[in-house]
């Protein structure tokens, strides 16, 4: 019996269901709010934080800012901002799982694979020494 768990590393690495992870991040920025008032809620708090940091022109950003970001928080609720939002999920997943960008964490990581000998970084050049003058043909 021990020998059957020994011997099947790919059954005991773990991946991440891709599709899974892909909607639930894009369902984590739905508002069921259905109104423009989150980001009316957002440039408001933005304007209130801005205008107390740098007076009328830090509440002109901080509307904006905060009205942005209320936007970017909320982008799950049109079906192309979730599409969008899924598609990016779903990349990061697949890549971070990709055995190309696979970085090892631990020792014995059965995937690493150490540098093959003579692969290190060349010796520096040493400066040579300086030449003998020459001497006169006679």
């Amino acid at each position: 019996m021990l020998s059957a768990v020994c011997h099947s590393p790919p059954a005991l690495a773990q991946f991440t269901d891709c599709d899974a992870y892909a909607k639930a991040y894009a369902d984590a920025h739905i508002n069921p709010d259905q109104s423009d008032l989150p980001i009316v809620d957002g440039a408001m708090e933005g304007a209130v934080a801005g205008g107390a940091w740098r007076g009328p022109g830090g509440a002109r950003r901080g509307a904006l800012t905060g009205g942005a970001l209320a936007v970017l928080d909320n982008l799950g609720s049109t079906p192309a901002g979730w599409r969008g939002l899924y598609d990016l999920a779903y990349r990061l997943c697949r890549n971070a799982q990709s055995p190309v960008t696979h970085r090892p964490s631990t020792l014995g990581d059965p995937s690493y694979r150490p540098a093959l000998p003579g692969s290190s970084r060349p010796e520096p050049l040493r400066p040579m020494e300086p030449l003998a003058p020459s001497r006169p043909n006679n």
